[in-house]
């Protein structure tokens, strides 16, 4: 069974760099001999395929999360599971593109925890279950002229809402024992690299 070294999360509000970070920091790991499992955005994948809390057709705002949330608990037992495959000295990290928790940010305090009671879960063993939240701040946050949600089609929100849907998840995981905020920065290379050093700063603590 290979080694799972670390779970990662990489969260945030819209237009924060997320997609582009996380494959750098795979790049990264993987000059470093890692084997990197990268398990995409629940949300994105399901409004892509139709199913969608806004527009023609909507789904409840509750209803959506609580498939996005299963579907996350789904994939994220799945990849742990297929750990089998591989040889017991293979350095596994398993990147995740947003995580459990970031329904929170999306329900508020009272609907969540209906949503835990109801699907038999506990907020604190959901944070726990990762090593390492990092959170991208969205760019509206400092630079609102370089927002955009023309380049996702799963992006809806205008520049205050992806502010508030930032702050929103920055509270939902403010429990997590290893949660680091990255800024908006100048240079998006910068912003990565700031997420990178988290990545290395974990790693060299685990050894």
């Amino acid at each position: 069974m290979g080694n799972l070294i670390a779970k990662i999360v990489l969260t945030g509000g819209p237009c924060a760099g997320k997609t582009t970070t996380i494959d750098r920091i795979e790049e990264h790991l993987v000059k470093k001999g890692y084997h990197v499992l990268v398990l995409n955005e629940c949300a994105t994948e399901m409004i892509k395929g139709g199913i969608r809390p806004f527009g023609n057709h909507a789904a409840t705002v509750y209803d959506f999360e609580n498939e996005v949330l299963n579907l996350q608990l789904y994939k994220e037992k799945r990849y742990k599971d297929f750990l089998s495959n591989y040889r017991d000295d293979e350095k596994i990290i398993i990147l995740y593109d947003r995580g459990t928790v970031d329904v929170k940010a999306y329900l508020g305090e009272e609907k969540y925890q209906r949503m835990l009671e109801e699907n038999n879960l506990n907020h604190q063993e959901l944070l726990d279950e990762y090593d390492l939240v990092i959170h991208m701040t969205t760019v509206a946050a400092n630079m609102e002229n370089r927002y955009s949600n023309s380049n996702n089609t799963a992006r809806f929100e205008d520049s205050q809402e992806a502010i508030d849907v930032d702050n929103k998840i920055t509270k939902a995981w403010a429990g997590h024992h290893n949660l680091k905020v990255v800024p908006v920065c100048e240079l998006l290379e910068e912003k990565i690299e700031k997420a990178i050093q988290c990545v290395d700063e974990l790693l060299e603590n685990n050894k």
